[in-house]
């Protein structure tokens, strides 16, 4: 279902090594047969025993990685990210006889996959301070020298820790010294299988071969007789030199792919297809026109008005025609982003018998899914009149009705994670979905697919092919995928009762496709979907019309040179899918109208290409999702971009079916402090400013530029100030109509955000002054921005709403509205990429909030009366809350309480920030008191580690930490901040203070 390949394409010989493993945009370079050895001083043992426990296996390099395959299938895949190691590998003797020199190196974080063989969640182990694994790892090499590998290591290390790096495709232009060598047009001869043959090319062509979510560079040469696809040495897991005869061809067509006329698909008569990927669509006309003379025993393609005549005389069935429409559009099980689409046509899945002969059975086939509930379309109606159209040129899209798609990846991964678990952990940063959004019921996804405003879902070829195994519907592999909040382990997906067993599920659905019922009403589907309903004005009258980067022909990458805007685009292509290509202008007839189809107005077969809107660099486009938005029973929704907590893979944020590129504002909170309960210590570390006074009345909140040289605040004097940390000079100065109560910067610092009590949300321009006003429906308690184009706010209704912005404004209706909190909400924090956020409520309850599906995954009563403040860690896996009962409570983003510490009651908290590891309180008393939270039990400790600045009798108000954990902000009730930086010698690691 996702593909027939010829070549093993993933893994290697060993079997358990995959290129899924790999986050989106690194690559796999080489392999070493090695043996890792345990750390002599975390086991306490000699070198010379430790040599006697070695673990026998391969160590892969990649461009973000160093991965270690054990021989041994029992023990887990270990993946060492560079950007988690604080020095470079390097070689080391150690004290034995041999004085061989060995591989070293210490990483912080150590990801564990494929433990057993099995495809299971990723395993991230962090390792400071562990006592289960050691953070240092040693490797010894059969066959390599260790100062090689170190040499090739040693820019890898670098690229990961370059702060300057924007995108995947600036990593790229940057591993270009590395990666070009190794992918080139020389085609080796001797790979020739039969040595009269004549290479028809000089030099070979670059392209890639495209499967599912992987692409394996290489290059293609034909000969008289064969085509050769030769692996170059990226991403090359030992697969042999692909080659096929000219005679096993059986078609030949030309594709888009990544919005770029550059791929050819060849099909091959036992079921296997290959898709190339060209540099430009000039090299792709080049072979398939020198491919035409070699396959023309194929004959000539099968045209659309054959199809339709032998269609509308019932000699190809439903399926089959809609099989070829598919192909005729560009659909291919190879490109997850331009799956073949089937449409639902069955509506009862709650009746014990499925009666056919019933017109209400059927889904009504003239309307595309997001039109079938008329409540759900009057919401997407009022917001695309509410859109402003005209403003491409501010970088603003056209208006749309829908953000989200009908097909995408994740929706194809949604229905096939049963059969195919480890695409849906590629395209899900090493994990399944939440359980209560998995695939789990027949009902429940139509349900959703009717109700939900982010779930636009049709369905898979799978659903109707009789021939293929059905075993997508059962979880034949024992994946464990979850229990729900209903305590409902997650196994085979639940039937309709009239089905008792998945292939009668098929079969029936397969009947209904057939039934003459669909028959009269196919043609209606097929105008919405391939015809001339699919855009236009008679898009809109259709209430069909989608974003616009989903059509073919929207966009020229190849005219657009920043590689910023250029990687929007390609996370949209590839995370939210595409707009099957125009086959009609006209209606399609019926199938009983055979006279019809002689007036059918075909599209031209090749598209017209528009110029990219000028986008300006400080507002990239925004981009649709990639995934399903799931109900809260059943979807899924694989994330933004393949992000892994390793890689430079940049973190997207998918908007209630808009997808926006996020460039953080920090970096990855690690404040990377190690004190903890056995080094007691006192604020003696830390060296005090002289109080500011910015504002007259308490702060509300504070946020440090990424220098650290100025700091953004406001106050209940509804002030918002911008002044320099060193010596508090105000620089910046704005008055609002109420209360100012949160704040936070864009990602470039060109615009502040402030919220008010007076419902009103401020964005200030700070190169021109100019100031910009949002009435924002009710008080804002808690404000975010997420990246270049989107900021979320939480207010005191219960809502919490997703905002657009550029360089000229806000728009004055949100992207979308969570009410799921139920209650007054009083603080508010997203994770580090922009997927989730965590609301604290006046009633004491605590929302996660899916900010892609937009729907609230979890909420956990924390037994307090309110929520103080809440505060993502470091990793994302978990949050931290603080009460006003002075209580710590840690919770996983599953939605179950890990820890839970009672504080003393002289710190009395008044705000909190955490980082994961540690938690710092804001108290009545005026001190600032740092508590440890992780340990290998997870049993919080019962005393403070740290407290700073007690006694200052003033109440703390707003806390907030630097990304790098060298300085802390305090504002307090006079409206006094004071900054606190760490000493000079008290270093990052085992600080001197506690030695």
């Amino acid at each position: 279902m996702l593909g027939r390949q010829s070549t093993p394409g993933a893994k290697t010989v060993q079997g358990r090594f995959n290129l899924l493993l790999l986050e989106d945009g690194e690559y796999f370079l080489d392999d070493f047969s090695v043996f890792r050895y345990p750390d002599p001083v975390f086991t306490c043992l000699t070198f010379h025993h430790c040599k006697q426990r070695k673990v026998q296996g391969r160590l892969k390099l990649c461009t973000r990685s160093l991965m270690f395959e054990p021989q041994d299938p029992i023990l887990p895949i270990l993946k060492f990210p560079f950007r988690d190691m604080a020095l470079p590998p390097s070689g080391e003797i150690f004290e034995d006889e041999t004085k061989q020199i060995y591989l070293s190196f210490e990483c912080g974080l150590a990801v564990e996959m494929k433990e057993r063989g099995l495809d299971h969640p990723y395993v991230p182990r962090v390792l400071a301070d562990s006592s289960v694994m050691s953070s240092k790892f040693i490797f010894s090499f059969a066959h390599s020298k260790v100062h090689d590998v170190v040499d090739a290591i040693a820019p890898l290390y670098a690229l990961a820790h370059t702060k300057s790096i924007l995108n995947k495709i600036d990593e790229e232009m940057r591993l270009s010294p590395i990666l070009d060598p190794r992918h080139t047009d020389v085609f080796d001869p001797s790979l020739l299988a039969d040595f009269r043959e004549r290479p028809l090319l000089k030099r070979g062509k670059v392209v890639n071969r495209i499967v599912p979510l992987l692409k394996y560079p290489g290059t293609l040469m034909l000969t008289n007789l064969r085509v050769y696809f030769q692996p170059a040495q990226v991403n090359n897991v030992g697969d042999p030199v692909l080659n096929f005869a000219y005679t096993k061809v059986t078609a030949l067509h030309k594709r888009r792919h990544m919005l770029k006329q550059c791929g050819l698909e060849v099909r091959l008569d036992d079921g296997a297809s290959h898709l190339y990927s060209f540099e430009t669509m000039v090299d792709r006309d080049e072979i398939y026109d020198l491919l035409q003379p070699n396959v023309a025993h194929i004959g000539d393609a099968a045209k659309i008005p054959d199809m339709l005549a032998k269609w509308q005389a019932g000699a190809v069935s439903n399926f089959e025609y809609l099989s070829f429409l598919n192909d005729q559009a560009g659909r291919t099980v190879n490109d997850l982003t331009q799956y073949p689409v089937f449409p639902w046509v069955v509506a009862d899945y709650t009746s014990s018998e499925l009666d056919l002969t019933k017109a209400s059975t059927f889904r009504d086939l003239s309307k595309p899914v997001g039109a079938l509930n008329p409540d759900r379309l009057a919401y997407f109606q009022q917001r695309f009149e509410a859109m402003p159209s005209g403003m491409e040129a501010e970088g603003l899209p056209p208006p749309f009705l829908y953000g989200t798609h009908y097909s995408t990846p994740g929706y194809v991964l949604f229905y096939l994670v049963r059969m195919a678990p480890e695409y849906m952990l590629c395209l899900q940063n090493g994990k399944f979905d939440a359980a209560d959004r998995l695939f789990k019921s027949i009902h429940g996804t139509w349900q959703s697919c009717l109700s939900n405003h982010a779930d636009l879902k049709e369905l898979i070829p799978a659903f109707y092919d009789v021939d293929a195994p059905p075993e997508w519907l059962s979880n034949v592999k024992n994946l464990d995928l979850g229990t729900t909040q209903q305590l409902e382990r997650v196994g085979d997906v639940e039937l309709p009762p009239w089905a008792h067993s998945p292939r009668e599920f098929v079969a029936k659905l397969r009947e209904a496709l057939e039934s003459e019922h669909v028959s009269a009403h196919l043609h209606e589907w097929i105008d919405l979907i391939f015809g001339f309903k699919q855009q236009g004005d008679a898009a809109v009258a259709a209430n069909n019309l989608f974003y616009y980067l989903s059509y073919e022909g929207a966009v020229n990458l190849e005219t657009i040179s920043d590689p910023i805007e250029k990687c929007s685009f390609e996370a949209q292509i590839q995370e939210f899918g595409q707009t099957p290509k125009l086959l009609f202008l006209s209606p399609h007839p019926s199938r009983a109208d055979v006279a019809a189809a002689a007036t059918l107005e075909l599209a031209p077969s090749e598209p017209v290409v528009h110029a990219a809107p000028i986008v300006p660099s400080a507002s990239a486009p925004p981009v649709p999702s990639p995934v399903p938005s799931p109900d809260k029973e059943a979807s899924s929704t694989p994330t933004s971009a393949r992000r892994s907590v390793f890689g430079f893979a940049r973190p997207t944020l998918s908007l209630n079916g808009i997808k926006a590129s996020l460039r953080r504002r920090l970096e990855r909170k690690n404040w990377g402090w190690t004190f903890d309960s056995q080094s007691p210590a006192s604020g003696s570390m830390w060296e005090e400013s002289l109080p500011h006074y910015f504002h007259s009345q308490a702060l509300t909140a504070c946020v440090l530029s990424k220098d650290g040289k100025y700091a953004f605040s406001t106050a209940r004097d509804g002030t918002f100030k911008l002044s320099a940390t060193s010596d508090g000079s105000v620089r910046r100065s704005y008055t609002c109509g109420g209360a100012a109560v949160a704040c936070d910067v864009s990602p470039d610092e060109k615009f502040v955000f402030f919220a008010a009590l007076d419902a009103c949300v401020y964005m200030v321009a700070l190169e021109t002054g100019r100031v910009g006003k949002l009435p924002a429906g009710a008080a804002v308690v808690g404000l975010a921005v997420l990246d270049d184009a989107r900021f979320v706010t939480a207010d005191v209704a219960g809502a919490v709403k997703l905002w657009q912005y550029g360089p000229t404004g806000m728009l004055s209706t949100p992207v979308a509205v969570m009410d799921d909190a139920g209650a007054p909400i009083t603080c508010l924090d997203v994770n580090s990429d922009g997927s989730v956020a965590v609301v604290g409520t006046a009633t004491g309850v605590v929302c996660l909030l899916d900010l892609r599906s937009t729907a609230c995954v979890a909420s956990v009563a924390t037994g307090a009366d309110r929520v103080v403040a809440v505060s993502f860690g470091m990793a994302g896996t978990h949050f931290v809350c603080a009460t006003d009962e002075s209580e710590l409570l840690v919770v996983s983003t599953d939605g179950v309480e890990q820890a839970r510490l009672r504080l003393p009651d002289d710190a009395n908290v008044q705000c909190m920030v955490s980082d994961g590891t540690y938690a710092i309180t804001g108290a009545s008393n005026g001190g600032l008191y740092i508590w440890q939270l992780q340990t290998e039990s997870m049993e919080l400790e019962k005393k403070c580690i740290v407290s700073i600045g007690h006694g200052k009798k003033r109440p703390v108000t707003t806390i907030t930490v630097s990304s790098n954990g060298q300085t802390i902000v305090a504002g307090a009730e006079d409206g006094s901040m004071r900054l606190w930086s760490m000493k000079k010698k008290a270093t990052r690691g085992r600080l001197g203070y506690f030695s």
